[in-house]
């Protein structure tokens, strides 16, 4: 999302610059690839970057796209049909004090099923992220108050490492109950940051370069490779930003500090945890309370 600014062609140069094996686009407005260009927008941009050796196996759609009647949905899945991306990850429903939650659920789940009937259609999965906040499945629990009883082929999770570092559960009890849908991974690292005294709340969300923050990436990954999980990561570049503001005003202009330079050293770092990562450090270790 930070790197909008780029055309597809300079998108490709940036992405292996950094160190990336492929492409999260996202399809939003003020993107190369967008709602109103998708249809032959996305085919064209996944054929340069192919040919660049870059994959891309997701699109990520508005964080507002919820609604599987929406008139921008079919193009959406439409276009990346045609280019071959087999996933759409689509937006969240929220939650506001005093609703019914289980009247929501079932609301979510029916909306959910609309996505899965298009996504048959034209061959491409829907996934949900994990988020923590005011929005159903912001950890794996709630998630799968969404997900359960409906097709995996056409409906997956999108676990979010560091957004259930903030809502979250134990590691590998929270992906084993995604296993039968777990499709990808979002990647960053998060901790609860002090505040100034007399702040209210003392601590607020707070996303850093991976290794910086709470997530235990060695039993994070290690629960993941227990589970025999070979799919993509998609990581964010999400630094030195406090969600609770991001909850409230979006990203608007913002650009995070060291983006380049943090990003390079994210897929790094990535790469290194999940090669030396095993399935043991997911079931094997201790966690912080020292229960196994």
């Amino acid at each position: 999302k930070f790197f909008n600014t780029l055309n597809v062609p300079q998108l490709a140069v940036k992405a292996r610059e950094l160190g990336f094996d492929g492409i999260d686009v996202n399809v939003r407005p003020g993107h190369p690839v967008n709602p109103a260009n998708v249809e032959t927008a996305l085919p064209q941009a996944v054929t340069a970057w192919n040919a660049q050796g870059l994959l891309c196996p997701l699109a990520t759609a508005p964080v507002t796209l919820a609604n599987p009647d929406a008139p921008e949905v079919e193009p959406l899945y439409a276009g990346c049909a045609a280019a071959g991306v087999p996933r759409v990850k689509i937006g969240f429903f929220p939650f506001s004090p005093g609703e019914d939650y289980w009247a929501l659920v079932d609301a979510a789940r029916r909306a959910l099923e609309g996505f899965t009937r298009v996504g048959e259609r034209h061959g491409v999965q829907t996934v949900y992220q994990v988020h923590s906040g005011p929005v159903l499945g912001s950890n794996c629990a709630g998630l799968m108050h969404l997900l359960r009883g409906l097709d995996p082929r056409w409906v997956g999770a999108y676990p979010d490492l560091g957004h259930l570092m903030l809502d979250g559960e134990d590691y590998p009890m929270g992906l084993a109950m995604l296993r039968d849908y777990l499709s990808m991974v979002a990647v960053k690292d998060a901790y609860h940051a002090p505040q100034p005294a007399g702040s209210a709340p003392p601590f607020a969300p707070r996303f850093v370069p991976l290794g910086r923050g709470a997530v235990p990436w060695r039993r994070a990954l290690g629960a993941l490779k227990a589970l025999g999980f070979d799919g993509a990561f998609s990581v964010h570049t999400e630094y030195d930003f406090d969600e609770s503001i991001i909850r409230q005003v979006g990203y608007a202009d913002t650009t995070p500090p060291h983006l380049e330079e943090w990003a390079r050293a994210d897929a790094a770092y990535l790469r290194t945890v999940w090669a030396g990562a095993t399935g043991e450090d997911g079931v094997g270790q201790t966690d912080r309370y020292g229960l196994p």
